[in-house]
């Protein structure tokens, strides 16, 4: 069962996934303005979150395949940095495209206090932007919609038609805006995690809001606790609003990780403002109580301590996936017209110190299909 959920996977994502050599009438032929100035991109995410940081990679990988940028020397140390305003940063103060500019100026994070309404009111009355990358559920949900007409496209979004970003997932319903899907994603990973371990009773912490509900996937999680009839025990913490927020907020995902570690027999960890090197220290009560630990987000969390992940989000591909799609818009299509749905391969990853310490066997059918394997728990 677990092997044929990821081979059928794996082929629709082979066969969805787009050939990267620009050829003919294709709509992805590099090309300015038709007075010859260089199409202004902007940029707005929900909050610092590394997903963002690696989907902003994959398109700028995109767009640089399909020559719509030629010149990243120097890229690769800036990723390092896993910080999206300093990629964004060198991007705006590099010559990197003869058909682009990345505004400096047109950065925002609305966790760091950005706010919706000043970008809207820039995108109307200064009109200095000609499409805007958009990471992260609440800034499509600020973003999305018709108080402006500047061409929108959403990413790392869990369920953009449920935040209500876009109308579904053959037509955002605005002729601006466009947001990537993978409508089953969550779907696929959850019932994944139960076919390898039939749990009882699965942990959650999120936070109790419309937006939270979507990216944790709790409506997925629900659907299957009532087909497969485990139990799901909740507790509620609200996200940080500012950085002086996060010592109440860690604070409190630590007491609601105590909790349920003497409640349940596996744990879901949620996609959340969890920075990974917290991740090991916030485990400790599942440890000693040999709790599973599921990790929604991917493997960076299993590299700083979950036990496993499913990895349902392909930033690198999506991002290239995103980029023609955004190539195409500026070469006339609108966002409304284009696809949205690009479905991931999955990928599964196992931290073997983790087993060890929860003294979970891993199923040698698993072994087999396993892509990734941590052998420790950073300190």
């Amino acid at each position: 069962m677990i092997i044929s959920i990821f081979a059928t996977s794996l082929t629709w994502s082979i066969a969805i996934n787009p050939s990267y050599a620009t050829s003919g009438d294709d709509g992805l032929t590099p090309a300015t303005q038709e007075d010859g100035t260089k199409w202004r991109i902007g940029y707005c995410e929900s909050e610092n979150f590394i997903t963002y940081t690696k989907t902003l990679v994959g398109i700028i990988n995109g767009l640089y395949e399909r020559g719509w940028i030629t010149d990243l020397e120097g890229f690769d140390s800036v990723i390092e940095s896993n910080d999206s305003r300093e990629i964004w940063r060198w991007l705006a103060t590099t010559e990197v495209s003869s058909y682009i500019e990345f505004v400096d100026d047109a950065f925002y994070n609305l966790q760091d206090g950005s706010n919706g309404k000043d970008i809207i009111k820039r995108l109307n009355e200064q009109n200095d932007v000609d499409l805007m990358m958009v990471m992260g559920t609440q800034a499509g949900v600020v973003l999305g919609n018709d108080n402006h007409n500047t061409d929108i496209f959403v990413f790392a979004a869990s369920n953009a038609v449920r935040s209500g970003i876009i109308d579904s997932v053959e037509d955002s319903g605005l002729d601006h805006v466009w947001a990537h899907m993978d409508p089953t994603r969550f779907e696929r990973q959850l019932n994944a995690f139960y076919d390898i371990e039939k749990f009882n009773k699965l942990g959650m912490v999120y936070e109790d809001s419309d937006i939270a509900r979507v990216y944790s996937a709790v409506s997925e999680v629900e659907a299957l606790a009532a087909e497969k009839g485990f139990q799901i025990v909740r507790h509620y913490v609200d996200e940080p609003q500012s950085s002086e927020d996060y010592q109440r907020y860690y604070r409190e995902v630590r007491e609601a990780y105590d909790k349920l570690a003497t409640r349940v027999d596996a744990m879901y960890v949620t996609i959340a403002s969890l920075k990974s090197e917290k991740l090991p220290e916030l485990f400790t009560p599942f440890y000693e109580q040999n709790v599973t630990i599921f990790s929604q987000l991917g493997n960076i969390e299993v590299k700083n301590g979950a036990l496993m992940t499913v990895s349902v989000m392909d930033e690198l591909n999506t991002g290239r996936f995103g980029a023609d799609a955004m190539i195409k818009c500026l070469n006339g299509a609108k966002p409304r017209e284009l696809t949205q749905t690009f479905q991931c391969a999955p990928r599964i990853i196992f931290n073997s110190e983790v087993a060890k310490k929860i003294g979970f066997k891993i199923p040698f059918k698993l072994i087999i299909v396993t892509d990734e394997v941590y052998g420790e728990i950073p300190e």
